[in-house]
């Protein structure tokens, strides 16, 4: 069992003991879909691979929030919970700021033109080397304020 996989299953027995619904429903979730990927592949998940699905059900739970209207504010602060919970398991998220320099040095390593048609070779770049650290939407959200 990966480090991540136990750490959660200790949180989600925290959880019970403290009646923390929000914080017990989101660690079986987690527990869940990591433990079938690690039975599906017949072995122990890296820890990048662990924060694969916490990525995932990141992504989820924040256009399950977007989706909410806001005469719901109870369902709504419920979402900013799990989201809270979830990002606790991943590394410290990049700001638009630090995205954006990554963004820069990147298409400069690699001697990219500022066009559309550089937007996968710097994508692909910048989500194999900050994964975990970031989302494919946020990325192509500021990548777009870029490129010409």
């Amino acid at each position: 069992m990966g480090e991540l996989l136990k750490q959660i299953r200790h949180d989600n027995m925290q959880a019970m003991k403290e009646k923390d619904e929000v914080r017990k429903g989101v660690c079986s979730l987690l527990i869940s879909a990591i433990a079938l990927a690690e039975k599906e592949s017949g072995k122990v998940l890296e820890k990048d691979e662990e924060l694969v699905f916490v990525q995932k059900e990141l992504k989820q739970t924040k256009e399950e929030l977007e989706s909410i209207p806001d005469s719901r504010p109870e369902l709504k602060e419920k979402a900013q919970q799990k989201i809270a919970i979830i990002e606790s398991y991943l590394p410290k998220q990049m700001s638009d700021d630090e995205i954006r320099e990554a963004l820069e040095k990147i298409i400069a390593e690699k001697g990219l033109d500022h066009t559309k048609k550089s937007q996968g070779p710097i994508m692909k770049t910048m989500m194999a080397e900050y994964k975990g650290k970031t989302d494919g939407k946020t990325v192509s959200k500021i990548l777009g304020t870029l490129l010409h």
